[in-house]
């Protein structure tokens, strides 16, 4: 019996677990969409631009821990998908990039919109990969979701030729690769313990690479008995209660001069699930090199990841639910001192405490946020945008593992919507609360469109403040008093939500704020609430970094 390539690469997707991507159709894999047609195991989201259909995959493989998929055409289709390559890339997610293309006879003729995929995206791309013939494509496909997948996840692309997705190929079932999970030993937990009973100042930063409820739940039972602090990477709050005593913080952009202080007071740093970058690491500084180094474990799957910065004193190949399954079985609790646990208490304080006592009354954003955080489900997901305006939602909400975080560590602009778009498709019964500054939603605002079809459960939130405000702040603190291209004039963001079919709110008063908020938070269907901020409103009116 035998069957269309393109149903045979729909069948590998299925059995890969895939069960959504994101779209923008083109005609140059028309047979893979009609592939789709008839499928009710498989979801085909319809976007309104390919980067926010690829930012969308991303957001929805962060939350499935599988490969997102996207599908777009060649030439312009593809380049407009680059953005989703690249945050796949800085940020280890696991992407795979169907991208039409033109029939075999014309390939490398330079025909309409042809283009090398492996040579346009090199430097970013795991791999790059092509059907050129029926007979490959179950090997192709399984080896996109291995790559994709395994050591550092990042993204992958697959072409597909045009006439090549209507050849016939004989039905067989699916190849699966699989992928092989490095897994620490009870050795390896038995010699970071060995040093963690010898530390009295240790810190545990805990990155992205794995976020399952189940992951979570056997991190707190470790910090549990090591007593030990805890920091996240940049964009994972909610990997750790923020309530837990032993929270540090987040690490991210603007490193405060408080975590700055603890971490260079650190006598034992161990990072699981993080590859140690520059803003994990506040800026390569810790843990510290060079004459007093600082005793370093690093734990993370891809070993060439490990080394690559840092020197540690134990290197372990390991995914980070793997060592803590095995920390956990090892037992034994550790050696801090009292006195560091009062300082790890006072830095997250300072870093990330919010008296809402002291939010000046034409902080209308700082209103709007606590209004929101205090009516939002407890296990809400939150989606942020990148620009300053995503402080006041770090500082506010006082993020748990029943929360979801979705925010673009690199620092990508237009992430907001088309996050909260995936969240909401992938888990309709809970609140999704998508947070964006004014240039972000426009962006891929666009996409609220796509709630609308859907009648997504999504409320945006929009700061208007006139400005590319990130860009702003450090302008004027550069080139004081000379604000240069980073003004903008903005639509009424209410009133187009309501162009889209969803409900539109504004609030420009603080006042107002906790009224509309509730009106919003109520409402059926996507919602979107303006807030009209000040842009040289600045969250550290309401908190001093000392």
């Amino acid at each position: 019996m035998t069957y269309r390539v393109a149903e045979a690469i729909v069948d590998s997707m299925v059995a890969h677990g895939a069960d959504r991507a994101f779209s923008v159709p083109g005609e140059s894999f028309l047979a893979l969409l009609d592939a789709l047609h008839a499928r009710r195991d498989f979801d085909l989201v319809t976007c309104r631009h390919e980067g926010s259909a690829a930012l969308a995959a991303i957001a929805d493989a962060k939350l499935t821990g599988r490969a997102g998929i996207v599908m777009a055409s060649r030439g312009p289709g593809a380049f407009n998908a680059a953005i989703g390559v690249h945050v796949a890339a800085e940020e280890a997610v696991p992407l795979i990039l169907l991208i039409g293309q033109v029939e075999t006879p014309n390939l490398g003729r330079g025909a309409v919109q042809e283009i090398d995929t492996g040579k346009a995206f090199s430097g970013l791309l795991k791999w790059s990969g092509r059907i050129d013939k029926a007979a490959s494509a179950a090997e192709v496909m399984a080896r996109a979701f291995a790559t994709a997948a395994s050591g550092t996840p990042g993204p992958v692309a697959v072409e597909l030729p045009e006439d090549v997705l209507t050849e016939l190929v004989e039905r067989q079932p699916a190849r699966v690769h699989g992928v092989a999970l490095a897994e620490a030993t009870l050795e390896d937990a038995a010699r970071v313990h060995d040093l963690l009973s010898k530390a009295s100042r240790p810190i545990l930063i805990v990155g992205g690479e794995c976020r399952t409820d189940d992951f979570r739940n056997d991190l707190q039972a470790l910090v549990d008995q090591w007593n030990i602090p805890v920091a996240v990477t940049n964009k994972n709050q909610d990997q750790f209660s923020n309530t837990d005593p032993r929270w540090v913080g987040q690490l991210s952009f603007f490193t405060s001069p408080a975590h700055t202080a603890l971490f260079s007071e650190a006598d034992l740093i161990v990072a699981i699930g993080s590859r140690m970058g520059d803003v994990s690491s506040l800026g390569f500084a810790f843990p510290r090199q060079g004459t007093n180094p600082q005793k370093f474990v690093h734990v993370y799957p891809d070993p060439s990841m490990i080394g690559r910065h840092f020197s540690a004193e134990l290197p372990i190949v390991s995914t980070a639910h793997g060592f803590v399954r095995a920390a956990l079985r090892h037992g034994g609790s550790g050696a801090v001192s009292s006195q560091w646990l009062e300082r790890v208490r006072a830095a997250a304080d300072r870093a990330h405490g919010w008296q809402p006592q002291n939010v000046v009354a034409n902080d209308v954003l700082g209103h709007t946020i606590m209004a929101i955080a205090r009516l939002a489900q407890n296990d809400a997901v939150l989606t942020t945008d990148s620009g300053n305006f995503a402080a006041w939602v770090h500082r506010i909400f006082k993020m748990t593992p029943a929360n979801r975080l979705l925010g673009s560590a690199c620092g990508a602009m237009g992430t907001g919507v088309p996050a909260g778009i995936a969240a909401a498709l992938r888990h309709p019964g809970r609140e999704v609360l998508a947070f964006v500054g004014d240039g972000g939603f426009l962006m891929n605002g666009n996409e609220l469109i796509t709630a609308v079809d859907r009648g997504l459960n999504l409320r945006v939130v929009v700061s208007n403040n006139g400005s590319y405000g990130t860009i702003r702040t450090h302008q004027q603190r550069h080139f004081p008093h000379r604000v240069s291209g980073t003004d903008l004039a903005n639509p009424g963001f209410a009133k187009l939500a309501e162009a889209f079919g969803a409900r539109g709110f504004r609030i420009e008063h603080s006042r107002d704020a906790a009224g509309i908020v509730e009106q919003a938070m109520s409402a059926e269907g996507p919602a979107l609430i303006e807030v009209c901020s000040d842009p040289d409103m600045s969250v550290e009116r309401s908190l001093k970094w000392e």
